[in-house]
């Protein structure tokens, strides 16, 4: 029998691995048939990015190799394609995944590739194994792939396929049995998909083929559900592009709920909500944040400037529905973030930084998370056209490894394509805009200078705009000092993207990368008195009352968690607690005189920087647990005379 390879090389995070299920789910579909599974063998899934010499030794006669393909993994899978290539040249080898699009120019750069698949692959991928088991190996009947023959290069026509007929699990199948079994150690993640298909066509994705949305059956997603929790993964993320925006999704997410309670598994189902939000994205996020399935509910924007919208196909809800929807799901007590993406066309440097300011206006106070405009093969902005329009520069730079755990030095450098100029939107103004959402994001949305900007916005009308402005500018200008130095380093890192490091990395917040702001903040907290000595100058700049401005101080400072805290507590003259819950809650008070005490019982103490940076900032960051005072469950207050 001819044996096959599938290769899904993943990064991990910490000890835990993605299950392979893009490769699972071609192995699923074609090994159904008889003409599929009499001929060929699964010889592996090779799941991890391993050496590839080792890879290579693992390796015994491949008849086929197929090769899922991203970011993370492309170069990659060049390097060990061109060596199975070299060994076997026999061998079929197979490129297929997000980073193979129609344009075929990439071909003649991939000598060692036989065959590139775009789309849906699950029954292309078995009509060619069915076409390379024949003596002709006859490839152009099959849709959607570019292959050689005869030193030439063909393509074949593109087709959308209208239904998910016979697409099985490779869960429920039991593709990943073994390699759950044969690795009791690992952790792992799972991908799972209740459909598929968006009915939007936003310019900066590629995540659907199809604007039609095709479901799995009900049983399909409730098994799927069930095997990640017998098989404890800690970790699932939902692959649809709008969950909640079917009536059925909060069925799914209560059966989520009662698995979680019945097994303890999975901790965490992660999900990409519906753009527009809606009732039943509501419930489902109030019933995950309940039942402490995921950090935050997401409410993404993207941008706030018109021009931008319209020329990445996007419309938005209002501000003011925006802000009634912070309202309502503050009124819960379930943090919110909103995903913004820095560089799209249209976009200026002032409404880059009006826009990230007029969110916070509108309630968004808790989290933000900016992205830095990425350009994929198979989305409309990866077209020549599209970019020669808008006047997109992009720069091919080192993949940044965020959240993940960093490579070795000597391993293969994985990069993307980043936008860094527009039209609109020169190089020098997109340096300014990252430096600006990294502070804005540090100090307001972690929280490090959170609730002085907030006092100083109701009480000075000093708006959140010229806060955060003002005190880039302050750090810049104090030379010698620790914040000038940081700020700085990110600065020139940035202005250099060829560099690789517009990342933050340091092993004393363990082997992971971090987004600048994130990178930022633990620095500061770190060195946390040093920092509050150098930022004092720029806050008596404002013009507050001598005994507010002292207590407000040692208000702030209390509120940030730190290492090793368990129980803390704190008296003020101020009612600082009450009159910051109003204000986040868009029901503004004037601040009271009133003598108070608050305790916090903190739960999961951490002992350490790097249990610090994980449990708090990257698995709980969005759900404002930097912030002592942030659930009320565990502190209480205490009036005096």
């Amino acid at each position: 029998m001819k044996r096959v390879y599938f290769i899904q090389a993943n990064l991990s995070y910490g000890k835990a691995y993605y299950l392979p299920y893009a490769t699972g789910c071609l192995a699923a579909y074609a090994w159904q048939f008889e003409s599929i599974n009499t001929e060929y063998e699964i010889a592996e899934f090779i799941f991890k990015r391993d050496p590839v010499e080792k890879v290579m030794a693992e390796l015994k006669e491949p008849s086929v190799v197929a090769f899922s393909c991203y970011t993370w993994t492309f170069e990659y899978n060049k390097t060990l394609a061109k060596r199975i290539k070299e060994k076997y040249p026999d061998c079929l080898i197979i490129f297929g995944g997000h980073s193979i699009s129609e344009n075929v120019d990439v071909f003649p750069e991939l000598p060692f590739v036989d065959v590139l698949m775009y789309g849906e692959g699950e029954r292309d991928f078995k009509s060619l194994l069915e076409q390379f088991n024949t003596e002709e190996k006859d490839f152009s009947g099959i849709p959607n792939i570019a292959y050689r023959k005869d030193g030439k290069i063909y393509t074949t026509e593109r087709k959308f396929y209208d239904n998910l007929d016979g697409f099985v699990s490779p869960y429920l199948e039991g593709y990943f049995d073994k390699i759950v079994e044969a690795n009791p150690e690992q952790e792992f993640c799972a991908v799972i998909e209740t459909n598929r298909g968006c009915p939007y066509n936003c310019a900066y994705c590629d995540w659907c083929y199809t604007v039609d949305i095709r479901q799995f059956p009900m049983d399909k997603v409730k098994g799927e559900i069930v095997w990640c929790s017998k098989n404890r993964v800690e970790y699932i993320f939902c692959a649809d592009s709008n969950f909640g925006i079917l009536k059925r999704d909060l069925d799914i997410a209560k059966f989520v709920v009662e698995v979680k309670k019945e097994r303890g598994y999975p901790h965490i189902f992660n999900n990409c909500f519906a753009k527009n939000s809606n009732d039943t994205v509501f419930e489902i996020s109030k019933l995950f944040y309940d039942n402490r399935l995921n950090k935050a509910a997401t409410l993404a924007y993207q941008t706030v400037c018109d021009e931008a919208l319209k020329n990445v196909n996007r419309k938005n809800f209002t501000m003011e529905a925006f802000s009634d929807l912070v309202t309502k799901y503050n009124e819960h007590n379930i943090p919110t973030y909103t995903e913004m993406i820095l560089g799209l066309p249209g976009e200026t440097y002032d409404s880059f930084c009006d826009g990230l300011c007029k969110l916070i206006e509108a309630g968004q106070q808790t989290a933000l998370t900016v992205y830095y405009c990425q350009v994929y093969p198979n989305s409309l902005m990866g077209k020549k056209e599209y970019r020669d329009l808008h006047g997109i520069e992009t720069a091919k730079v080192p993949l940044n490894y965020l959240h993940s755990t960093m490579p070795e030095e000597e391993d293969i450098t994985e990069y993307t394509e980043l936008i860094v100029a527009t039209r609109d939107m020169p190089f020098e103004d997109m340096m300014k805009s990252i430096m600006f959402c990294t502070c804005l994001q540090c100090f307001h949305h972690i929280g490090l200078l959170k609730y002085f900007s907030i006092y100083v916005r109701h009480e000075l009308n000093i708006s959140y705009l010229e806060f955060y402005k003002r005190l880039l500018d302050f750090i810049f200008k104090s030379e010698n000092t620790f914040l000038n130095e940081l700020f700085n380093r990110f600065k020139e890192q940035c202005s250099d993207f060829s560099n690789g490091e517009w990342s933050y990395y340091n092993e004393k917040f363990g082997d992971i990368g971090w987004f600048l702001e994130e990178g930022a903040y633990m620095e500061i907290v770190s060195n946390y008195e040093i920092f509050w000595k150098e930022i004092i100058p720029f806050l008596k700049e404002f013009d507050i009352a001598p005994e507010i401005f002292d207590e407000l101080t040692k208000f702030q400072k209390f509120v940030i968690r730190l290492p090793e805290q368990e129980k803390i507590s704190c008296e003020f003259e101020y009612d600082f607690y009450n009159y910051f819950h109003n204000a986040l809650s868009q029901s503004y008070k004037p601040l009271e005189a009133k003598k108070n005490k608050i305790e916090v019982d903190l739960p999961n103490p951490v002992y350490n920087w790097k249990d610090y940076a994980r449990k708090i900032v990257l698995f709980a960051k969005r759900r404002g647990d930097t912030i002592v005072i942030n659930d009320k469950k565990y502190l209480t207050v205490t009036y005096g005379e």
